[in-house]
């Protein structure tokens, strides 16, 4: 992967790389950028590029990765010949971003996630923290604006939210309710994905086996992309 990367970094330019969102950011606040970050794109498009994907389902902010990828593939290609796929971006629209329990992008860096395989009391917790405005109970509530009713709509049927839509323009219902029933709808929800994982941290042998069986399929397409990059730039015959 590394390998790779650097061929593809020999192709980019600096102003290129510039445009990078994480590159911006990190410039905007004024941190100092180091070069990991400087060319972490190109790692990124290594790292989709060499499985020959023709799909890659992403959320609206790793957009940019993708596109950027699919130039380096281009870039590629119209010097050293067909040898990577120009990937399609896949953004479910209703989940592209995810809005996390203080209200920015739901991420881990953040320390805003829901930890669906925590403890309930775990998850519980984190839901009730979700940060909401401040109108009094009995006041009516925007649903367009809030966290939490924005998280029920991944989890709830349609007639669910109507109701609860409902609900909070009325201002029959507040946020710690609201919250409550959330937390509730959650360990419902992903009950069944909760059990399994709880299933497999029992039987560690198994999900190492599974990992390696993966670990081992994935080194071997990617060393044979690495056969034909070598090749079509000219290192190897």
């Amino acid at each position: 992967m590394t390998e790779l990367a650097w061929i593809f970094e020999c192709l980019t330019s600096i102003s290129y790389l510039k445009r990078a969102h994480a590159y911006k950011d990190a410039q905007e606040k004024g941190e100092e950028i180091n070069a990991g970050t400087f060319n972490y794109p190109m790692l990124m498009a290594a790292d989709i590029l060499i499985y020959d994907a023709d799909i890659v389902p992403v959320g609206k902010d790793q957009k940019q990765h993708l596109e950027i990828a699919r130039d380096t593939a281009d870039a590629f290609n119209r010097a050293y010949g067909e040898t990577f796929k120009l990937p399609e971006p896949h953004i479910l629209s209703d989940v592209e971003t995810i809005p996390g329990i203080d209200g920015r992008k739901m991420s881990k860096s953040y320390d805003n996630v829901i930890p669906l395989f925590g403890s309930d009391d775990e998850l519980r917790d984190a839901v009730m923290s979700i940060q909401t405005d401040s109108t009094p109970l009995g006041e009516p509530l925007d649903p367009d604006s809030d966290t939490v009713y924005y998280l029920h709509k991944l989890v709830s049927s349609k007639e669910e939210i109507e109701d609860l839509e409902s609900k909070y323009r009325e201002g029959s219902i507040g946020y710690g309710d609201s919250k409550k029933m959330l937390a509730l709808k959650l360990l419902e929800y992903f009950a069944p994905l909760r059990e399994r994982y709880n299933e497999l941290l029992k039987d560690r042998a198994y999900v190492s086996d599974v990992l390696t069986l993966g670990a081992k399929k994935a080194s071997e397409q990617a060393e044979q992309k690495m056969t034909e990059v070598r090749r079509a730039i000219g290192v190897t015959e």
